[in-house]
């Protein structure tokens, strides 16, 4: 598979990732917010965003370990590590805007003022622990400290 045909097909994942989200997310919240749309456009813009490297890097995994039958390292940490920024945006993002909009002040507020900022915060840190993991290299054993 050519790198424009992954790169096309991942772009169009990251739009139709978008439009799915953006508008599941401001009809699902059309009847409890007013400007649900402002909820939707950024939720949908998260999205398109980590689907697109998510999906180019899932086609070179995944072609890679047809190929060779294995994945070189680099591709295995920049997957792995894309996989950890999703999940650690989703996961310190979800709670930082749970536990603001808990308090008096509004879920548009809670999301781009604290979850938003909180998420991007947990993404780097998720992906700098995976990236930054031992991937079955071994140290010599003369670097141990006695």
């Amino acid at each position: 598979m050519g790198k424009w045909i992954k790169r096309l097909g991942s772009l169009l994942v990251g739009v139709f990732g978008f439009l799915a989200v953006g508008i599941g997310v401001t009809v699902a919240l059309e009847p409890y917010i007013w400007p649900s749309a402002m909820l939707g456009l950024p939720a949908g813009i998260i999205a398109g965003v980590a689907l697109f490297p998510l999906t180019y890097l899932g086609l070179t995994y995944w072609e890679e370990r047809t190929t060779t039958g294995t994945a070189s390292p680099e591709t295995s940490r920049r997957f792995w590590a894309t996989v950890a920024a999703i999940l650690g945006f989703l996961g310190g993002g979800g709670l930082a805007m749970i536990a603001l909009s808990m308090q008096a002040i509004g879920l548009a507020a809670a999301m781009l003022f604290g979850g938003v900022p909180a998420g991007i915060g947990s993404a780097v840190l998720a992906a700098y622990f995976v990236s930054h993991r031992n991937w079955g290299r071994h140290s010599n054993s003369e670097s141990v400290v006695r």
